[in-house]
């Protein structure tokens, strides 16, 4: 009888616990049911950035957009082809990205006409479309993230008057080379650098066709060099042009003056040395962490994406200035300081800022 009756009471506590357990469990296990508000909220958003070619220049765009992902809390894959010609992988590695269903994507789409299908399909498939570096007009892309190319010429014209004036070369011929004939943009720096050298006795000469390939790069730049040994000055419109004209300078110790374009260790190594005079940098780490930034806040906010272009600015490299520049360009983390500063004096309403695409200009 006493033991009976002990039982009773922990019979029934035991009933009772079990009761409470299944009426917590069931709207649980509701909640995880496919397509629920619940289970998605649990789901990192995805976003795929497919770049034009890897070397160090766009590397510093990935780390901008992987920085970007951090911060905002998605996840990023950055990706592209091995060298800068391989349009076909670049389309095809975007393409996967569709098939994989990320929630958004980032393109560097050079030749920007070859992308605007891409595109297009993947918009209408559901999947936003952001652009950075190359622009590509007539797209289904909200927005592009570059700097005023046309701009950037004519700076980059302006700056080596300077140091040609500096060294009294008041006229002469400059050289100028393209890696990819026929990419927007390129045209675009070389039809600004000819504005701004007209009205000088300078002779500009048409834009030869340099090579993306690094080997074939430096090898077109020896031939030039060759060609035209009584030029004042060369100049190239890629990233990897100023390297390789800071080696062949040296190795055959040309007299002539060095312009050209991006950041990188070697160019601002060559600027501090002296084989390069001047330099434009285009803000890479902008344009790889904006873009993320953008759309985080769109998929995951509902925020309106930015509409039209979003100007990341150009900056302007000469001896002057380079010690300051080379210690945040080659520290990662000195890099993402000065930028998370930056950002926020300059960019924090995206859509506020956002301009109509600059037209193409001759």
């Amino acid at each position: 009888m006493m033991t009976s009756l002990a039982l009773k009471p922990a019979s029934a506590l035991r009933l009772i616990l079990a009761a409470l357990l299944l009426t917590t469990v069931a709207p649980t296990g509701g909640c995880k049911r496919a397509g629920s508000d619940a289970s998605k909220a649990d789901v990192k958003l995805k976003i795929g950035y497919v770049l034009h070619g890897l070397n160090e220049f766009t590397q510093i765009i990935k780390q901008g957009a992987e920085d970007a992902a951090r911060a905002e809390g998605v996840d990023v894959e950055v990706v592209g082809p091995g060298g800068f010609s391989a349009t076909t992988d670049a389309i095809a590695m975007f393409e996967g990205m569709t098939q994989k269903r990320v929630n958004g994507l980032v393109v560097v789409p050079m030749p920007g006409e070859v992308w605007v299908t891409p595109i297009r399909q993947s918009v209408e498939g559901g999947i936003p479309v952001l652009t950075a570096n190359v622009a590509s007009h007539g797209s289904a892309a909200t927005a592009w993230f570059g700097q005023d190319e046309f701009a950037s010429g004519t700076t980059l014209a302006m700056e080596l008057r300077k140091a040609l004036a500096a060294e009294n070369a008041l006229e002469g011929r400059i050289i100028v080379g393209i890696c990819a004939p026929g990419v927007g943009v390129l045209l675009e720096r070389y039809n600004g650098f000819k504005q701004g050298m007209a009205g000088t006795k300078y002779q500009v000469s048409d834009a030869f066709d340099v090579n993306t390939e690094n080997t074939a790069n430096y090898g077109a730049w020896e031939n030039l060099a060759g060609a035209h040994p009584d030029m004042v000055a060369i100049v190239g419109l890629c990233s990897m042009d100023l390297p390789n004209l800071a080696k062949l300078k040296t190795r055959i110790k040309g007299r002539w003056l060095v312009a050209g374009y991006d950041l990188g260790r070697e160019t601002l190594e060559a600027i501090k040395s002296g084989s390069v005079q001047v330099a434009v940098g285009q803000h890479p780490y902008l344009q790889g962490y904006l873009p993320i930034v953008a759309l985080s806040r769109h998929l995951r906010d509902k925020r309106p994406l930015p509409n039209g272009w979003i100007d990341v600015g150009t900056e302007i490299v000469t001896r002057e200035n380079v010690a300051g520049i080379f210690e945040r360009e080659t520290d990662p983390a000195k890099q993402t300081e000065w930028y998370s500063a930056h950002i926020a004096e300059r960019f924090a309403d995206l859509g506020a800022i956002a301009r109509p695409l600059p037209k193409p200009r001759n």
